[in-house]
């Protein structure tokens, strides 16, 4: 009795040891998967970016990032449409924090597919808030374990790197999805990307432009040498000498008419007394401001009933 109970202890421990030597074996060969492998296994891997295409986003400045990124995800017209900068912004900033984390090429391209989905559920598919929260705790499905039953896609992450990239998604996407449901479902005013602009076009050629070192010459100097002369007048004609000569013989004549009507005036001034000067004065008073006089008076009997009127209303609503 007490051989077989030594033997069977010894076949447990046997067992137990082997089957060790199996898990071990099997978490060696799991790590020494290639990253094709990993690739075909993980859907979110390859999905969005590529391996070249995140090889060569992890070696470019930001700058760089930002125009690689606009041909991958077709977004041509992001330096005018606040639609694809918003979402531009967006992924430039998912990438580069990728690449300050260090994460592997792997992670890199799961993380930016995570990030793309999340993105294109409040764009195309305009989901809730909580819906999409829950689709992200879906993709962390299977962070930490060796051998997932259902991975999200997420899952070439541990579990430290989960907290923080669910800290990263709260401040950068979910923490403003409101604004992010705005962006998606407004139309941007045509006049934020319209602009008209005038043009001014060049000179001839016939003419110097600008005038040769005109600034840096005295005046006198230009004037003399550089200054275009002005055009020489033609040189009159014997008609117009005789149109001249009649136009300023007429104003002659005017003037002097003038002259003549004024002294005639004044002559006959000088010989009235000032008892006829005051007569003419009240005659040319008396024709001025006869039909103001009688304009005045219309205007005062026009007042004076208008206040009668008014009086006489007044008057019937106290009797009343």
């Amino acid at each position: 009795m007490a051989d077989i109970e030594v033997r069977r202890k010894l076949s447990l421990a046997t067992n137990n040891k082997m089957k060790r030597s199996a898990r071990i074996g099997r978490g060696k060969h799991k790590d020494a998967k290639s990253d094709d492998e990993t690739d075909r296994e993980n859907p979110f891997i390859n999905k969005v970016i590529n391996e070249a295409q995140t090889k060569s986003l992890l070696e470019a400045d930001v700058e760089e990032v930002e125009k690689q990124l606009a041909i991958i995800l077709n977004l041509k017209n992001y330096s005018t449409v606040l639609l694809e900068a918003s979402q531009l912004d967006y992924f430039v900033g998912v990438f580069w924090w990728t690449k300050e984390q260090g994460f592997t090429l792997a992670q890199t391209s799961a993380l930016f597919t995570a990030a793309h989905v999340l993105l294109h559920n409040i764009k195309d598919k305009h989901m809730h808030i909580l819906d999409n929260i829950k689709a992200f705790r879906d993709m962390l499905s299977g962070v930490g374990q060796v051998e997932a039953e259902a991975p999200g896609g997420l899952d070439c992450f541990e579990v430290l790197h989960a907290k923080t990239i669910a800290q990263f998604f709260h401040t950068s996407l979910f923490q403003h999805y409101r604004l992010y449901q705005f962006v998606f479902s407004h139309t941007q005013a045509e006049e934020i990307i319209g602009l008209d602009l005038s043009c001014e076009l060049v000179p001839p050629a016939n003419i110097p432009y600008p005038a040769p070192l005109a600034e840096g010459l005295p005046h006198d100097v230009w004037e003399k040498y550089i200054k275009t002369p002005p055009p020489t007048p033609p040189p009159a004609t014997e008609l117009d000498l005789e149109a001249a000569s009649a136009e300023q013989e007429a104003k002659k004549q005017a003037r002097l008419q003038e002259e003549a009507e004024l002294a005639e005036e004044n002559a006959i001034l000088s010989k009235m007394t000032p008892e006829e000067i005051q007569q003419v004065v009240e005659l040319v008073a008396k024709d001025t401001f006869k039909n103001l006089n009688a304009e005045v008076a219309a205007k005062l009997r026009e007042r004076e009933n208008t206040i009668l009127t008014r009086i006489n209303k007044i008057h019937k609503v106290a009797t009343t």
